[in-house]
């Protein structure tokens, strides 16, 4: 529960500052380059975080490792609101890509604790209210986000997730017994020992594969989501209510791990879950009115929580404790990977060719990468 609760409370912060900054950042530049070079430092540094977030939870604990990137993400979230509070543009750019790299480094630290503080037969249960927490504020901060701005400026928000990281340092840093775990004889303590592990097993690698896809797709709509609320919809607040849908799909899709633990998660559910995540991202340029495009977000969070559900339980099934870690930090870097490089192409082409075109070739890019990721695995399951 506590673990849950921290996990949940910094969650709920993290998106309530995404909504609060990207309309802060577009107030402050008046140009759709301030939100695009946004998600550009936010994604960056989670490219490397994993791995020595991985690494060190897999030698230390994960529960010490989580509980210092929180401390210090609660520090560096707070300089944001001074930053902020001169107009100061690039410091608020270097405090978010610091931020975001211990929030990457502690990824690998929840997912590594959830085998640690609960038997075989519950981890769908608790992966799944773990999942649940993430997608539920992803529904409910950007909604209270939209709401809050109208009333007061964003830096309350982002001072309010400062508190919520701090938070999480004390609920998660209770639990520092689960980290004692017995170690193999023979596990290595290479920081890239989760590569092969990875790569060895055909349902990872499609995973990983897929969170690269899909999140370079979902990252380019971000960078240009508020954009689209403004010149689309009428109002920069509404982008509030398009996050808010993919959570209210995305929570949705985790209620089948709660009731159930899944088996052998294997490729194909993995497989179909991203389609549906990808297709109603590029339908979602053609849509003309706010309740389409929220739907179409719907089912596009719906998507991404059945695979990305399945596939870390897959993960924590297949892999042992002591380099669960580092095999985490893999798969996460994957999808991290996947978000620069959607964050990079926004930031390129959003100007010359327009928001609406932008998100359009990265969906085609990402289908057309999942689809010979698919046929080679079947051609390599064949042979």
């Amino acid at each position: 529960m506590r673990l849950l609760a921290g996990a949940g409370t910094s969650s709920y912060g993290d998106w309530l500052t995404t909504v609060a900054l990207l309309v802060l950042l577009f107030r402050l530049t008046h140009s759709p380059l301030g939100p695009a070079v946004y998600m550009l430092a936010r994604v960056a540094p989670k490219v490397i975080g994993p791995f020595p977030g991985g690494a060190l939870a897999d030698r230390y604990g994960p529960a010490r490792v989580a509980t210092a990137c929180a401390l210090l993400q609660a520090a560096l979230t707070a300089s944001i609101v001074l930053s902020a509070n001169h107009a100061a543009i690039w410091p608020i750019y270097v405090a978010v890509a610091l931020a975001q790299f211990f929030g990457a480094a502690a990824q690998p630290c929840y997912s590594a604790l959830i085998p640690r503080v609960t038997t075989p037969n519950h981890l769908g249960r608790i992966q799944g209210i773990y999942s649940a927490l993430g997608n539920s504020s992803l529904l409910v901060s950007p909604a209270l986000g939209a709401l809050a701005l109208s009333i007061t400026s964003p830096q309350v928000l982002i001072g309010i997730d400062a508190v919520t990281f701090a938070v999480a340092a004390i609920l998660v840093g209770s639990i520092v017994g689960a980290d004692e775990v017995t170690r193999g004889a023979h596990t290595s303590r290479r920081i890239s020992a989760g590569i092969p592990i990875v790569m060895r097993d055909p349902t990872l690698r499609f995973l990983a594969a897929a969170y690269i896809s899909n999140a370079a797709a979902v990252t380019a709509l971000q960078a240009v989501l508020v954009v689209a609320a403004a010149q689309r919809f009428g109002h920069d607040a509404d982008v509030g209510w398009l996050y808010a849908a993919v959570g209210a799909g995305s929570l949705l899709g985790t209620l089948p791990v709660i009731r159930r633990t899944p088996g052998r998660v294997s490729t194909l559910p993995i497989a179909a879950a991203s389609v549906v995540e990808l297709a109603p991202l590029a339908l979602f340029v053609f849509a003309t009115a706010l309740p389409e495009a929220i739907l179409l977000l719907f089912a596009s969070g719906l998507g991404a929580a059945l695979y990305q559900t399945r596939g870390v339980i897959g993960v924590q099934q297949r892999v042992p404790a002591d380099v669960l870690g580092r095999a985490m930090a893999v798969v996460r870097s994957a999808q991290y990977a996947g978000m620069l490089l959607g964050a990079i192409a926004a930031v390129a082409l959003v100007q010359p060719l327009g928001w609406q075109a932008t998100v359009l070739i990265v969906c085609s890019v990402g289908a057309t990468f999942l689809f010979f990721i698919a046929v080679s695995e079947t051609r390599g399951s064949t042979t």
